[in-house]
């Protein structure tokens, strides 16, 4: 259903797109116009069926339904590449014009033969059909559950922090206020089994509590109805009259207003399902706290306060593992069991759920004796596991939460099946796949770009925990510039689940062999190696269909001519493994990251026949040139060769693709002259003004902008940088005024106080005030740039950008002290991530400041901050209430070791006391020039 339904709107786009560009009739027109009406219809029955649920996994499912719902998947595919036949061709063969016409019957029979949607039932459901959770009682009162299956009072105990409680509220202490604390985590990390130790612990700390589960679409009487039954609040007391909400409400709020009560909510999907509950939830100032439980990051965020579940821990994972499969923690298996365990805790990552199903499993095989069956439930980690009780209930609960996302997201999910299991994907790189393979749809407002609303696409899922977007880790240089997620592994098999049942993708790995399916069209192909790094060759012929009817990749020149999607991950390579020629007419996606091409011919040989072709990812393939015939690529809308240090030139051809939106490429590549004519750019990335001395002339063609990293650098000697420096300063320059759709902006430079970078972003990065920052780009999120000095104007002027998340600064050089407003509007209201590297002087943060941030990185000097009047070393970070990460690195030199000293007390004061206990790393150096006594 979710490919279809993405499917048959992706083509009908496509074939009104078509009808708009040839106004004019041609031999085709009238066939596409009805292709489009038929289309139209197809597309509104699946809609309305787009909200209704799936039979659960392992369920018997509508054989009918599910017949024509593939069928017209397959036909709108088969569309899709007829309409791209005719974009491409210059005259129209009388081939294509009768596939045409056949389509246009099979469209019309297929249309006719839709299902009917029941009488009285709505076209379009917006609710799913699986049974709602009941009410249950609440989780044992004495608090000894071991928290997310291990006995860790760790998680149990920061919750109840979060909460700050005390024995009795003082008046007047804020404290005493109602506070909400959210348990927010994916499918399966153990909220309720959290929010229920830490419940069982609190209870006795208030006049009355309660345990509620709540689900999704609730009715919200029976919730209200469990809570006061849980209260003690009898029926009897109002048996006559009836029991609608309003009433509950009323009666929920009159015997909680004078009482000090404890309230979890568990399971909350929906706000309106929130605001409902909370309307009878009194604010008595006595101490009464709530807690929710939920998936949605966003809720939790407006609600209150979070406490964000992570993965267990290796420790701790290994016991849930051996209690599941051995009945306790403390039984080891054999030496020959532990590397597997290990490979299979691995591929878990953490998530409760997963271990326990999985231990579940391997507990029934290791009662008949069969261990070598572990290696092989650790091989099918990533394909699809049989159906087992704890698989299906595994599956039954991420389906929830699957079918209560919209058809397009459904899709972009299903997509994510492509990546192996404990991938980490690249936000950018799935994105841009999405825009290719067309699941991005255009949105109503024309300023909106493709890429902007297919980040909106991933923010939802991340904010649905459908997807875990990973902390970013950093090199040495403070630089890692791109966002990754990963799938969990319950997710990752109901999708693998989905997408073999939909035929979405075909998965070729070394275990399984190569099989392609033969009674249906292979569309994407994922080929991957498991354990050893053997060549794809080996694999890709590694086990043959015996059955003449079967398709395998087997030979030399595999032919798949309707592959939409062939990506090929590291070590695999394709050498003499797949004749391009044979795949490429309809091919629109080619992912060969990480793939060893040094010696290959594949890109010189084909790259000009994959005409339809609008992602090329070639990152760390170590080519050494990029072929002329790229400039044939005429739909190309991403060009990754990052991380190829020998390409050092692109074809001048390149200028030729209109419709390049997003190009990468290494610091060593010169660009050709005319790079402004690609006017479609939105990103470019990892581009030098040593080796491409013209590209600020260029940048201003560019008007549609978002991500511009640049590494400027003049490569002259010392002595002329500092020239240079001296002339910029005095003269007046002809700046560069980026585009208001500019988002994300990285410079960087071999020497920072020496480099023109600053004329490449704005006049602030040098001379930033108030005036200077009404010129900025509004939408302006990322800031990373060296800069030759930091002042507090500067910083001033920062804090009023609006949509600033990311702040990472290497100043040069800091005269000042620096503070950091809570008050007015130059607080940094949306600042997520700041980091002020190699600096002399540590800003002090005030009440109201940064208000979201969770990480921070500060460096300061000892000797100069006692000089600027700062010898307690108070920075205000207990006012970052939302910090969650801080990195302090203290330069020692010219210091006494007294200052020293007092300097480290007091970092260890202000980690001791931060409100939300966030994680201090204090980082020394430069002890071996302090000033010590003789």
């Amino acid at each position: 259903m979710e490919t279809a339904t993405a499917a048959v709107g992706s083509v009908l786009r496509k074939l009104q797109a078509y009808l708009s560009d040839h106004k004019e009739e041609d031999h085709c027109s009238g066939d596409v116009k009805q292709l489009s009406q038929e289309f139209g219809h197809i597309h509104a029955a699946l809609l309305g069926s787009a909200g209704a649920q799936a039979p659960p996994p392992g369920q018997p499912h509508d054989e009918p339904a599910a017949a024509w719902t593939g069928d017209a998947r397959e036909l709108a595919y088969d569309v899709e590449d007829a309409v791209d036949d005719l974009l491409v061709a210059s005259s129209l063969p009388g081939s294509l014009s009768r596939t045409i016409t056949g389509l246009l019957q099979r469209a019309t029979d297929l249309s006719r033969a839709r299902p009917q949607t029941p009488a009285g039932v709505p076209a379009a459901a917006t609710v799913v059909d699986y049974p709602r959770k009941k009410q249950q009682l609440p989780p044992p009162p004495d608090g000894e559950a071991g928290v997310i299956g291990v006995d860790d009072a760790d998680a149990r105990d920061g919750l109840i922090r979060r909460l700050r409680l005390h024995d009795e509220a003082a008046a007047g202490d804020e404290d005493d206020q109602v506070k909400v604390v959210s348990v927010v985590g994916p499918v399966g990390m153990g909220k309720t089994t959290l929010a229920g130790a830490a419940y069982g612990v609190l209870k006795a700390r208030f006049h009355c509590a309660a345990f509620v589960s709540v689900g999704l679409d609730p009715d919200i009487t029976e919730v209200l109805e469990s809570a006061l039954q849980q209260l003690g609040v009898s029926k009897e007391a109002n048996a006559g009259e009836p029991r609608d909400e309003a009433l509950l409400v009323s009666q929920l709020r009159e015997f909680l207003q004078n009482k000090r009560y404890l309230i979890v909510l568990d399971d909350v999907w929906e706000k309106s399902s929130w605001e409902k509950i909370r309307s009878a939830l009194a604010d008595n100032h006595l101490g009464s706290r709530i807690v929710t439980t939920t998936r949605n990051l966003d809720f939790a965020d407006e609600v209150g306060a979070t406490y964000e579940l992570k993965p267990l821990s290796s420790e701790n994972s290994k016991k849930l593992f051996f209690r599941t499969v051995f009945g306790c923690e403390d039984k080891q298996p054999g030496d020959e069991f532990t590397a597997v365990a290990d490979k299979i805790l691995e591929k878990c990552g953490g998530v409760p759920l997963a271990i326990i199903t999985l231990g579940k499993l391997l507990a029934v095989i290791n009662k008949v004796g069969d261990k070598g069956e572990w290696q092989r439930v650790c091989e099918s980690i990533g394909s699809t596991l049989e159906d087992t009780p704890e698989m299906k209930n595994m599956r039954m609960t991420v389906s929830t939460g699957f079918y209560n996302l919209p058809p397009h997201l459904r899709t972009c999910l299903l997509y994510m099946s492509i990546f192996p299991e404990n991938y980490e994907i690249r936000r950018d790189r799935l994105i841009w796949r999405w825009i290719a393979e067309g699941s991005v749809r255009p949105g109503d407002e024309q300023e909106e770009s493709l890429f902007e609303i297919g980040q909106s696409y991933f923010d939802e899922l991340v904010n649905r925990s459908m997807i875990q977007f990973l902390d970013i880790d950093f090199s040495d240089d403070g630089y890692r510039d791109e966002y990754c997620c990963s799938v969990s592994f319950p997710v990752m098999d109901f999708i693998r689940y989905l997408s073999d049942q939909e035929n979405f993708v075909t998965v070729l790995d070394g275990e399984q062999g190569v099989l392609l399916p033969s009674d249906m069209p292979v569309r994407r192909v994922s080929v991957r190696v498991r354990g050893g790094g053997r060549k794809a060759e080996d694999v890709l012929s590694s086990k043959r269909r015996k059955a003449e009817d079967s398709a395998s990749l087997g030979s030399n020149s595999m032919s798949v001519p309707q592959l939409r999607s062939l990506t090929v991950f590291s070590p695999a390579t394709l050498e003499k493994s797949i004749d391009l020629k044979m795949c490429s007419k309809f091919l629109r996606v080619l992912d060969l990251e990480g793939c060893d091409l040094s010696e290959s011919e594949l890109l010189p040989e084909h790259l000009g026949s994959l005409v339809h072709l609008r992602y090329l990812g070639l990152r760390e393939t170590r080519i050494a040139s990029v072929p002329e015939e790229i400039g044939n690529l005429k739909f190309l809308q991403t060009l990754d060769l990052d991380e190829n240090l020998k390409v050092f030139d692109l074809p001048a051809s390149i200028t030729r693709l209109g419709e390049l939106t997003c190009l990468r490429v290494s610091t060593l590549t010169r660009l050709p002259s005319g790079i402004g004519s690609l006017t479609a750019l939105e990103e470019l990335s990892d581009v030098s003004t040593r080796y491409t001395p013209d590209l600020v002339n260029e940048l201003g063609s560019l008007t549609k902008l978002r991500t511009l990293e640049v590494y400027a650098d003049s490569g002259g000697d010392e002595s002329e940088k500092k020239k240079q420096l001296c002339e910029e300063e005095e003269a007046e320059e002809a700046w560069w005024a980026p585009p208001r759709s500019l988002v994300e902006f990285r410079g960087g430079a071999l020497n920072a106080y020496w480099s023109p970078v600053a004329r490449l972003l704005l006049p602030p990065l040098r001379r930033f005030d108030a005036a200077t920052a009404a010129a900025a780009p509004k939408n302006l999120a990322v800031l990373v740039a060296k800069v030759a000095e930091l002042r507090q104007r500067d910083v001033d002027a920062l804090g009023t950008l609006p949509a600033l998340r990311v702040l990472r600064l290497e100043p040069y050089a800091t005269a000042e002290a620096i503070h950091v407003s809570g008050g007015g509007g130059a607080c940094f209201p949306r600042l997520t991530e700041c980091r002020f590297r190699d600096a002399d002087v540590a800003p002090v943060f005030g009440r109201g400041a940064m208000p979201r941030l969770r990480r921070l990185e500060i460096c300061f000097n000892v000797r100069k901050t006692v000089d600027l009047g700062n010898g307690g070393f108070e920075f205000g970070l207990e006012n970052l209430l939302c910090l969650e990460e801080v990195s302090v690195y203290v330069g020692c030199q010219e210091s006494t070791e007294p200052e020293a000293e007092a300097a480290e007390a007091a970092l260890r004061r202000a980690a001791d006391g931060h409100p939300n206990r966030a994680a201090f790393d204090v980082i020394t150096f430069g002890e071996e020039l302090m000033c010590f006594d003789d």
